[in-house]
């Protein structure tokens, strides 16, 4: 019956099938491969899994080498681990994940960016930026800080490496774009920045076509974005505030909307927010209290049915039921000489390729 229907009744069929299996599909026959593989196919589909519901074909990378789809863990089927063999990073690289965008994970492999799709395996080696080298000079004050994403102005995907030294106020970062397959400088003013002692946490979280840093300035938690057409730093958002500052934030997407978390001893608290405009309006999401034995305690994702998906220091998942403050656990195998934290990336399932023409 396939056989009979035209190339474009095919085409739509393909556009509502989700990204794993068309990747699987690609095999079946050559009429198939070309129709999925035809340019622009894999931009319709993500425009069109972008119009609806995004939870149900997010899914976890962790740990660098393996997915989990959190909807087995809503549907109480246990961890199920997809594992991933990517080549270039062994078991004794230095590695960090820097971030995801639209199905695309962007990994730092002992200074090399490496771009992968986890759905289809397809992976790119990109050239070093030589930012560092660059800037040896400056002090041990200084910091690095990392993101990944889409600029929707150029059509294109970038990597931001940024270094800041905020004894000597300098803020410098490099560039690199998948369409040109190149690195370039851009320098910042430390006053666009507004404070000196700004300390930035984290990798920048994707949203809304800028990357968002969670920051530190003078004691306070604070909010760094980069609009990544403009490529100039902002401080449209501004962290929500509280009674006592927690020990730690950090950002997240859920949907189509950005959260912020904050721990205070075993409280841990959350807001989510769907304005990126000065002044938008953060709201209250969820609260927990009883995780006061982990050390680490991240909030990844809510599942469709609301319950949430909390890493637990360096070994653990857990699902945490909201309505009744009720959890499961799912251990998980991670790198035991890991000398950081566990590593992580949300990301949506999609044909997107690394290689941008």
């Amino acid at each position: 019956m396939a056989e009979s229907l035209p190339d474009s009744i095919l085409f739509y069929i393909f556009l509502r099938v989700p990204a794993e299996s068309l990747a699987r599909s690609k095999f079946v026959c050559k009429r198939w491969r070309s129709l999925i593989s035809e340019p622009g196919f894999a931009e319709s589909h993500l425009q069109r899994l972008k119009a609806g519901d995004l939870i149900p074909r997010q899914r976890i990378l962790i740990g660098g080498n393996q997915t989990i789809d959190y909807k087995t863990l809503d549907a109480n089927e246990g961890c199920v681990a997809v594992p991933h063999n990517i080549k270039t990073i062994k078991p004794d690289s230095n590695w960090r994940i820097v971030g995801s965008c639209d199905g695309l994970v962007c990994f730092l492999v002992s200074g090399i960016f490496l771009i992968y799709n986890p759905t289809t395996r397809e992976y790119r080696e990109l050239p070093p930026s030589g930012l560092e080298e660059e800037y040896e000079f400056l002090e041990r004050q200084n910091g690095s800080f990392y993101g990944f994403g889409y600029d929707p102005r150029s059509d294109d995907y970038k990597i931001v490496e940024g270094i800041h030294e905020y004894l000597d106020r300098f803020w410098g970062a490099a560039i690199f774009s998948l369409k040109s397959g190149s690195w370039r400088r851009i320098y910042f003013p430390i006053e666009e920045i507004e404070e000196s002692r700004l300390v930035v946490c984290d990798n920048g979280v994707y949203w809304k076509g800028a990357l968002h840093w969670h920051v530190y300035e003078w004691g306070k938690s604070g909010i760094l974005s980069l609009d990544l057409s403009q490529e100039k730093f902002h401080r449209v958002l501004s962290a929500p505030e509280v009674e006592r500052d927690g020990l730690s934030r950090g950002l997240g997407i859920h949907g189509t909307n950005l959260f912020i978390y904050s721990r205070y001893g075993n409280h841990i608290h959350t807001w989510i927010t769907d304005e990126y405009r000065r002044g938008g309006s953060w709201t209250n999401w969820f609260s927990v209290d009883c995780l006061d034995a982990c050390k680490v305690a991240i909030p990844l994702v809510c599942t469709s049915s609301g319950k949430i998906v909390f890493l637990l220091n360096m070994d653990q998942l857990i699902l945490f039921n909201l309505e009744d403050n009720t959890y499961k656990d799912y251990p998980y195998k991670d790198d035991p000489d890991r000398l950081f934290f566990i590593e992580y990336a949300i990301y949506l399932e999609t044909l997107i390729s690394p290689y941008l023409s």
